[in-house]
């Protein structure tokens, strides 16, 4: 056996980029595509901020808006849903449109009605101005309680962006991204194929209460905030959905294995993941190839990262929870999501936080160095993650020595 030269990092040896994958996964910095996934983090950081405690809602809706897909948030009213959605579209300069449905709601009241005037003359026209045909970002509340004929609708203009009027015209449908929102989970077995259009699920939980008094500061202060200002244009977002498009079919054969892997751990611990979500280029497959090219992780990691976004309901957390620890050990998943926390942290200004994340993600990787038999599968990731987090440390301590310069000349 070939003795292996140790580099200072607990005998790890430095991760070699899979010869699968395509580097670099967002681009070179100096690059369009580099300048493009910038925009959209801020665009993330942005929408955030706007919210305490709101983080993962502005990851979920940004990868919505990224993958051109819809998604729909479950939980109870007054968790901030709507007003996500419409600052979002407010960030991208997009067209909005917001309806709460309920049983009685008939498709005129989302597509436009029909205009009298016209209609006497022995004309068909509908009036589709400020309705649902004309938006690029749409949030439908209680999503789940329209009628058959209502839904039916939705479903044409979120699966084909098209709708087919009662005279056969056909309109054109600009909508990027549908949101949905709901109290609860569809309780009739009708609504599971509609249901299954959403990709991205997310289950809304109250504030923290240790953020409560933080959130009603942040609300006062921003009582006469200034208009938003965009920060990234849909034209542009088209321009990072084709490069992602092209990453895809770059490492097709990568992205094929890494979801499937996952949707085979899934199911075999009992997660409903439909053939629609697990095979189709605009779904599971996407999702995974648009967080590895923008948050630049490899597809595995990011596999693992969107998974929870594509659960069925929360009572799945727990066999979901089981299923990613024959994935990727809990230790090592949790040290992941403290660093990406830390750099969250770091670009939004929390320097503190993040340095205290950073080095809980560090203390949590080098558990795993103990355990010989799992530091031989993850020593790439192991070394990944400590090295990752002593730089972010570095670079923090950086920031503030030049702060404190900064405040002794003053």
């Amino acid at each position: 056996m070939e003795n292996k030269k140790k580099n200072g990092n607990n005998g790890i040896n430095p991760p070699v980029s899979p010869a699968t994958i395509t580097p670099p996964y967002g681009g070179d910095e100096s690059s369009s595509g580099g300048e493009l996934v910038r925009a959209v983090r801020r665009l993330e950081t942005e929408l955030a901020s706007g919210f305490v405690g709101r983080e993962e809602e502005a990851r979920v809706a940004v990868l919505a808006l990224l993958t051109k897909s819809h998604a729909v948030f479950i939980g109870e009213p007054g968790t901030a849903k709507s007003a996500l959605i419409r600052r979002l579209s407010q960030l991208v300069s997009a067209k909005y449109f917001y309806y709460l449905l309920s049983k009685y709601t008939v498709p005129d009241e989302l597509i436009g009605a029909i205009d009298p005037i016209a209609y006497r003359q022995g004309r068909f026209v509908r009036i589709v101005q400020g309705k649902l045909p004309e938006s690029q970002i749409a949030f439908i509340d209680e999503v789940f309680k329209g009628s058959s004929e209502t839904l039916n609708t939705l479903l044409n203009i979120m699966n084909e962006r098209i709708f087919v009027d009662a005279d056969g015209t056909v309109y054109q449908c600009p909508l990027w991204s549908l949101f949905g929102a709901s109290n609860e989970l569809p309780s009739d077995s009708e609504l599971a194929a509609f249901y299954d259009r959403f990709l991205l699920r997310h289950f809304v939980r109250r504030i923290d209460v240790g953020k409560l008094e933080m959130a009603i500061i942040h609300n006062l202060n921003h009582l006469h905030s200034p208009d938003l200002q965009p920060v990234i244009s849909l034209s542009e977002v088209q321009k990072l959905h084709g490069q992602i498009t092209t990453f895809m079919c770059q490492n097709a054969q990568a992205l094929a294995k890494v979801t499937s892997q996952l949707v085979i751990v899934l199911r075999q611990n009992g997660i409903f993941i439909s053939d629609r979500t697990a095979v189709s280029p605009n779904y599971l497959p996407r999702l995974i190839a648009t967080y590895s090219y923008v948050y630049q992780q490899d597809l595995k990691k990011s596999a693992i990262a969107v998974s929870k976004y594509v659960l069925p309901s929360e009572e799945a957390l727990e066999a979901y929870k089981k299923a990613l620890d024959s994935l990727m050990p809990p230790e090592l998943r949790e040290a992941q999501e403290k660093l990406e926390k830390a750099r969250d942290y770091a670009i939004a200004g929390s320097l503190a936080d993040a340095k205290r994340l950073a080095a809980e993600a560090i203390q949590l990787a080098q558990t795993l160095i103990s355990k010989p038999e799992r530091l031989e599968l993850y020593k790439d990731e192991i070394r990944e993650i400590i090295s990752e987090s002593e730089n972010l440390i570095r670079q923090i301590a950086t920031i503030e020595e030049s702060l404190k310069s900064l405040k002794r000349r003053g």
